[in-house]
């Protein structure tokens, strides 16, 4: 469901939205404003407007889930908490940069290993298993680009015909696991690639965000790359893009992001401020 605001026949505004969970949770995906219409309630009106099409279409629909940030988390149900660390990928050979960086850690001896593209039928096995859900995945959902997911079937069905690359240090037990969203122009201009890794063991996360890297089309543009990845781990990731592969920290509007959950029709009577 996509809404579109004008004023005098003018876009001003877009706010989309999706049923997921098995019809039982909304999705609030994308909110824009254009800046002229900024500190308006622009946002506030699309946010209730869609809320409330979704009670009038979909009255099963009970939940809403999304990524928040600290200051606007507001009393929500909080589900798990990431790390965001933005990252600038200079217009160089991507693939040179990783051999070096690969051939580096295997002088010291470190665990370096190929990690592995996923099929459907891999995601399905990996994203359902109870362990993985468990002991992977923030507050046992699985995040794309801040956007909320059960680990159901059905919402595995509506990732995979979206053009992501999913990576896993190995099938059987995995370490790490990742979704990476294909690169997409922000309205300045820029090229962002948004990789979410789910796993607390420093080493197959490494293995596993250089393979999602060179997963990067070739392009004499320069790249940012927005990583989330688990807080515990979020000073030695930081650490080794700087130190270790030269790349430099990106502009950061914040670092932690917070997965929350609440009662859609209570949302209604919010604010709507609390959506990224």
């Amino acid at each position: 469901m996509v809404i579109l605001a004008k004023r005098q026949g003018q876009l001003i505004g877009l706010c989309s939205s999706h049923i997921v969970d098995d019809g039982q949770s909304a999705q609030m995906e994308d909110i824009k404003v254009a800046a002229s219409e900024r500190g308006k309630g622009t946002a506030q009106l699309m946010y209730k407007h869609v809320i409330e099409l979704v009670r009038t279409k979909y009255p099963e629909v009970k939940k809403q889930s999304f990524v928040t940030y600290p200051k606007l988390n507001r009393g929500f149900c909080v589900l798990g908490k990431q790390s965001e660390i933005s990252l600038h990928v200079p217009s160089i050979n991507v693939p040179t940069l990783i051999s070096e960086v690969i051939s580096n850690m295997k002088k010291r001896g470190d665990e370096c290993y190929e990690p592995i593209p996923l099929q459907p039928d891999d995601v399905r096995s990996i994203f359902l298993n109870r362990t993985v859900i468990d002991t992977l995945l923030p507050g046992g959902r699985v995040i794309q680009n801040a956007a909320v997911f059960k680990p159901l079937e059905s919402n595995l069905d509506i990732l995979l015909k979206r053009d992501i690359v999913w990576r896993a240090d190995r099938k059987v037990n995995p370490r790490a696991v990742s979704l990476a969203t294909a690169p997409y122009r922000d309205p300045m201009g820029n090229r962002v690639f948004v990789i979410n890794m789910f796993g607390q063991d420093l080493s197959p996360v490494k293995n596993v965000f250089l393979s999602q890297l060179q997963s990067l089309p070739p392009s004499h543009d320069n790249v940012i790359c927005l990583l989330v990845v688990n807080r515990s781990l979020s000073p030695q990731i930081l650490e080794f893009c700087i130190n270790e592969m030269r790349l430099e920290k990106g502009k950061q509007y914040w670092t932690d992001e917070i997965i929350v959950e609440d009662d859609i029709l209570k949302m209604l009577w919010g604010d709507g401020r609390g959506k990224k």
